[in-house]
C-alpha cells in the first residue's frame, strides 16, 4: 500500500476528528444521550460517532486512488455496526445481560437490542468469511473470530479507556505479527483514538455500544483479513474462554484482582476512580 496514501488517510482522519468533535458532542448533548457510568456520573454516550465519521472520510483516498472490492465491505461494516450500537444506546435496557441472557430473551419470544447486534455480527462475519474462503472450517473460524471480537470489546466498555486500551493492544499485536499487513485498515482509527481517548479518560463521554461495536468490528475484520490460521485459532479460543468467564464473573473484578491489569486499567484515569 502506498506510504503517501497511508499518511494522507491519517491526516484526513485527524483533521476530521478535530473539526467534528465539538459538533458531534453538541448533537449528542442536544438529544440527551446521557447515561450513568460506573461511578454514577452522567456522561455522554454514543462516542462511537466521534470515531466513525473521521474513519469514513479517511477511506476516501483508497477508493479514489486504489479502488478495491474489500474496501467496500470494510467501509460498509463501520456505519452498520455503529447504527446497531446506537439502537442499543438509545433503546436498550439492562434486563438481559450477556450473550446467554439475550439468547434466553429471544427464546422466550422477545427481541433485545443485544440479540439484534449478535445476529448482525454473525451475518456480517459470514459474508466476510465467504468473501475470503470457501472452506467450511475456515469460514466457521472467521465467523467466530469476527462476531466474538465485536462482543468482546463491548464487554470491556465499563471503565474509561478500557475498551480503547484492549483494542489497541490486540490490533497492534496483530499488526506486528503480520508485518503490518493491510495497515491502511488501522492507521486512521489509531490517529482518531489518540485524539479521542483523553476526553473519555476525563469522563466527558464514553464509547457506548456504538463505539465498542465499531472497534470490535475493526478488530475482528483485521483479524480475519490479516492473521494466519494458527493465530486465528488461538484468538478464537481466547475469545470463547473470555465470553464463558464473563457469564460467571465480572471482568472488572478480574482486572482488580490482578495488580498489573489494574495498573494498566487505571493508567490515565482519575485517581481513586
Amino acid at each position: 500500500m502506498n506510504l503517501v496514501l497511508l499518511i494522507l488517510s491519517g491526516i484526513i482522519a485527524g483533521l476530521a476528528f478535530i473539526g467534528m468533535k465539538s459538533r458531534l458532542l453538541s448533537l449528542l448533548s442536544l438529544k440527551k444521550l446521557y447515561v450513568e457510568n460506573y461511578s454514577g456520573k452522567k456522561v455522554l454516550t454514543g462516542g462511537g460517532l466521534l470515531i466513525l465519521f473521521p474513519c469514513l472520510l479517511a477511506s476516501l483516498p483508497f477508493y479514489l486512488l486504489q479502488p478495491a472490492s474489500e474496501h467496500v465491505l470494510y467501509t460498509a461494516m463501520m456505519p452498520v455496526f455503529v447504527f446497531c450500537g446506537l439502537l442499543d444506546d438509545i433503546l436498550g435496557d439492562s434486563a438481559s445481560k450477556g450473550l446467554a441472557g439475550h439468547f434466553r430473551t429471544f427464546m422466550n419470544g422477545r427481541m433485545s437490542t443485544g440479540m439484534l447486534k449478535a445476529i448482525v455480527g454473525v451475518l456480517f462475519g459470514f459474508f466476510l468469511a465467504l468473501s475470503r474462503s470457501s472452506s467450511f472450517f475456515i469460514v466457521t473460524m472467521d465467523v467466530l473470530l469476527f462476531s466474538l471480537s465485536v462482543n468482546f470489546i463491548n464487554l470491556l466498555d465499563l471503565r474509561p479507556g478500557r475498551a480503547v486500551k484492549v483494542f489497541s493492544f490486540f490490533t497492534l499485536a496483530a499488526a506486528v505479527l503480520t508485518g503490518f499487513l493491510d495497515a491502511y485498515l488501522l492507521l486512521p482509527v489509531a490517529v482518531v483514538l489518540a485524539l479521542y481517548i483523553g476526553g473519555e479518560l476525563e469522563e466527558q463521554y464514553m464509547l457506548g455500544d456504538a463505539g465498542s461495536n465499531l472497534l470490535g468490528g475493526i478488530m475482528g475484520y483485521y483479524g480475519v483479513a490479516a492473521l494466519s490460521l494458527h493465530a486465528k485459532g488461538i484468538l478464537v479460543v481466547f475469545l470463547i474462554l473470555m465470553h464463558i468467564l464473563s457469564e460467571y464473573k465480572s471482568i472488572s473484578k478480574i482486572i482488580d484482582e490482578v495488580p498489573l491489569l489494574k495498573k494498566i486499567d487505571m493508567l490515565g484515569r482519575k485517581r481513586g476512580r
